[in-house]
């Protein structure tokens, strides 16, 4: 199966490049845990005397949270507004997008990226570009992906935590907090990952991955960010009024309640993935562990309920 995937990438390559890529390799490792890289695509750096180019090719298990055309879409999307790389050639039917190799001296961030000023404002002005520019391909809504997670994690029999009725109920109770206050929909990266974020040597910055891409409210890419970028509550006020340039206690909330359901919704992926993805060397359970943790210490303790009716 890996050889079938590596040859049909290959022969992208050798179309596109004019000839057999002189160099064809995966330029990192792909981890679930303790941080969720290269999961869901293979990644290949195909070379051609001075060409160039990255192919990325989805994973069939990842059907179940990624619509492999929206992503590519909205990558699509992205690479024209200048956030993120520029997409040279979607192929949805494979499951098979190329882009721009950005060159020597790009990286994927990571959590000690998280302290430069500089960096947490680009990447806010990447979100907030994306935010103004052309709509996505569809419509996201956590709520009711929280819902379908759920169900195919029981019809998988994928082992969940003992009190994920009670991880419902928060999701629930929130829904029907955020629903009442209405929101606009926007196009959102929907991903707080440091990894999925593209450093130049200037100090650049461009958004990667848009598997969870979609229109949503502004509101839950400014909470993916902060639960990501920020340990403790107060350094996350404080990364709310970066983000917005003042701060609103009912809007800084909502946004909390939001980063807060990603943990749900990203426990839900892993736990689903351990149940049923054929790729058993990744330690999707203990990435799920990781996010259910951290949800439970959010959302079970007395002060999740003064979250929600906080939120405006």
């Amino acid at each position: 199966m890996t050889e079938d995937r590596s040859k049909l990438v290959r022969n992208i390559a050798a179309r596109r490049l004019g000839g057999p890529p002189g160099t064809f390799e995966s330029p990192l490792t792909a981890l679930a845990s303790p941080a969720w890289r290269g999961v869901d695509a293979d990644i290949w750096l195909a070379r051609r005397g001075t060409s160039a180019e990255i192919y990325k090719h989805y994973h069939d298990d990842t059907s179940a949270y990624v619509d492999v055309a929206a992503a590519l879409s909205s990558a699509t999307i992205a690479g024209g507004l200048g956030v993120g790389p520029s997409v040279l050639e979607t192929m949805p039917e494979d499951g098979v997008v190329v882009m721009e190799y950005l060159g020597e001296g790009w990286r994927a961030g990571g959590l000690h990226d998280c302290v430069n000023s500089n960096f947490r404002s680009r990447v806010i002005a990447a979100k907030k570009a994306l935010h103004t520019g052309p709509r996505f391909l569809r419509d996201g809504d956590i709520f009711s992906e929280i819902n379908r997670l759920n169900r195919a994690c029981v019809s998988s029999y994928a082992r969940l935590p003992l009190n994920i009725r009670a991880y419902h109920a928060f999701a629930e109770q929130a829904r029907q907090a955020i629903t009442a206050l209405g929101a606009e929909k926007v196009p959102c990266h929907r991903d707080g990952n440091t990894a999925n974020l593209m450093i130049g040597p200037d100090g650049q910055v461009k958004l990667i991955d848009f598997d969870l891409s979609a229109n949503a409210d502004p509101f839950e890419d400014a909470g993916c960010y902060l639960l990501e970028f920020f340990e403790c509550e107060p350094e996350a006020r404080q990364g709310f009024e970066e983000w917005f340039g003042r701060f609103h206690e009912g809007h800084f909330q909502r946004a909390m309640i939001y980063g807060i359901l990603d943990d749900l919704r990203w426990g839900l992926i892993g736990a689903l993935m351990a149940a049923t993805s054929p790729r058993r060397s990744l330690e999707f359970a203990k990435y799920a562990s990781w996010r259910f943790m951290r949800f439970n210490e959010l959302a079970q303790r007395s002060h999740a309920a003064d979250r929600l009716r906080s939120a405006a």
